[in-house]
């Protein structure tokens, strides 16, 4: 059933990371039955639009429309964990914690902290989530949450895994035969969760998956020296939890079973070579950084600008609340920005917008305001106002830097 149009107005709107519009003091948004329709450059625009459309205009007041955030990569059943679980001595033990607290909650502790995920995603700017699903938590909290229009798209990557344990195998493969019910918050996608936790037989599996009913992939990979040591020789702290070891790289395993293209989304990605980069760029696969993770474990340097200077889409997520603060993405952007000051807040944007997008094979539909996009839109305010001049930049630099704050509004035009 098709909805009256709306023109929603602001001080301004930033429909990419790289355009601005508001310069005369207004700028306007056409929304037709949930996507942009048309963008509108001052009031004259905006009035002889909602005139023609016979719209319903709807003035924001003094903020900054942006493309809602996109959040590459979240465990929202994790949500409840925050703070409980040291980074531990290793990676293995910290894994042994989330572990033990999972075995203490119940399934409806679980949805319950993905309800509370979901909605602190919302205060924060967020509007898509890419979510790994290991239960059914988040399908019970967005059940839950109803028709609540603050509520993030999801792109929810099913994960799977059989800790090369050949008896483990059919049911893993098995668990991602049924589809998701699709809608326009819910996507399907599948989690093959790790090189070291998803054997050759599960990889090729999930290929035939992908065959049979093809969807957006994404897979942790190349996180922490642990992984590299076990997948190279079958040694260190996971040889006495996993079985027999391929003694190959995670991204060889990848390209064999054919699953290294443009539909899979690796994550992490800390230890990669130079190589490997090469390889993915031309692979066309998509990499997300999560700074707040990174933080947690007191990580190295991330190699962010051998990624750039490859051609590499970067994204970026929060990961789970089991290894971070919060799910505010615009803190990982300020964590991130502060250890690599070099990044212009174009590009920094674009990975919290455009790049997410892409990473969760929803380019075209989310991170930007533009024709054909769903209208999923955050408002901000400035704290001192908005210079005259070169208006993207300064308004990226007050929003990364502390200058600007969210203004909570229901964010979906209807």
């Amino acid at each position: 059933m098709k909805t009256r149009p709306q023109i929603l107005s602001a001080r301004g709107i930033l429909p990419r990371a790289d355009s601005f519009l508001g310069t005369s003091g207004q700028a306007g948004l056409v929304v037709v039955d949930g996507r942009v329709r048309g963008l509108l450059e001052g009031s004259a625009a905006i009035e002889r639009a909602a005139t023609s459309l016979g719209a319903e205009c709807l003035d924001l007041g003094e903020v900054i429309l942006t493309p809602g955030f996109v959040n590459a990569h979240a465990h929202l059943e994790l949500t409840s964990f925050c703070g409980e679980v040291a980074p531990g001595e290793n990676f293995p033990e910290w894994v042994g914690g989330v572990l033990r607290e999972r075995s203490q909650s119940t399934e409806l502790d679980l949805q319950v902290g993905a309800q509370n995920g979901l909605l602190r995603l919302a205060e924060t700017g967020t509007t898509t989530v890419g979510d790994i699903a290991s239960s059914p938590a988040t399908l019970g909290a967005l059940g839950a949450l109803g028709e609540d229009e603050r509520i993030p798209r999801v792109r929810m990557f099913r994960e799977v895994l059989d800790a090369w344990d050949p008896r483990r195998t059919e049911a893993a493969a098995h668990a991602l035969s049924a589809p998701l019910a699709e809608s326009d918050g819910l996507f399907e996608g599948y989690s093959p969760h790790a090189p070291y936790t998803v054997s050759s037989k599960l990889l090729a599996a999930i290929a035939e998956q992908q065959r049979i009913r093809p969807q957006h992939l994404t897979m942790h990979w190349a996180e922490m020296e642990e992984e590299l040591v076990w997948m190279e020789s079958g040694e260190g702290p996971f040889a006495d939890v996993l079985g027999e070891s391929p003694r190959r790289s995670g991204l060889d395993l990848l390209e064999d079973a054919g699953l290294l293209g443009p539909a899979m989304t690796l994550v992490h990605g800390n230890l990669a070579t130079g190589a490997e980069i090469d390889r993915i760029a031309a692979a066309g696969s998509h990499l997300v950084h999560c700074p707040g993770t990174h933080l947690f474990f007191g990580r190295e340097d991330f190699p962010l600008q051998s990624y750039l200077d490859r051609g590499v889409p970067l994204a970026i997520g929060t990961d789970s609340l089991a290894s971070n603060e919060d799910l505010d993405l615009l803190r990982e952007a300020k964590l991130l920005w502060a250890r690599h000051p070099e990044l212009s807040p174009e590009t920094l944007f674009g990975m919290l917008t455009e790049a997410g997008a892409s990473a969760l094979g929803l380019a075209g539909c989310v991170g930007a305001l533009e024709v054909g996009c769903w209208a999923d839109w955050s408002a901000w305010s400035l704290e001192d106002g908005m210079p005259k001049s070169d208006h993207a930049r300064v308004f990226l630099e007050a929003l990364l830097s502390g200058g600007a704050s969210y203004a909570p509004t229901p964010w979906r035009a209807s």
